[in-house]
């Protein structure tokens, strides 16, 4: 489909459409920098995703906790 030019004319330049970022992109913008030496013991990527992994856990725990709670209360 062409755009219109203000004259009505169609325009020659064809419509860009914009970049598709990985699916993941919005929530986890560092996913595409993880390699296998990312894991490897003792590395500070690995502390990290360690800390990210027991945050995610504690996170998820309380909410859990909670709504068990909130539904036994």
């Amino acid at each position: 489909m062409a755009q219109i030019e203000d004259d009505g004319r169609p325009s020659l330049e064809p419509i860009r459409s914009a970049p598709e970022d990985p699916p993941l992109q919005a929530l986890l913008p560092g996913l595409d920098r993880l390699s296998r030496s990312s894991f490897h013991k003792g590395t500070l990527s690995r502390r990290r995703i360690n800390r990210a992994i027991l945050l995610f856990l504690a996170v998820a725990g309380v909410t859990g906790a909670l709504i068990t709670a909130s539904v036994v209360l």
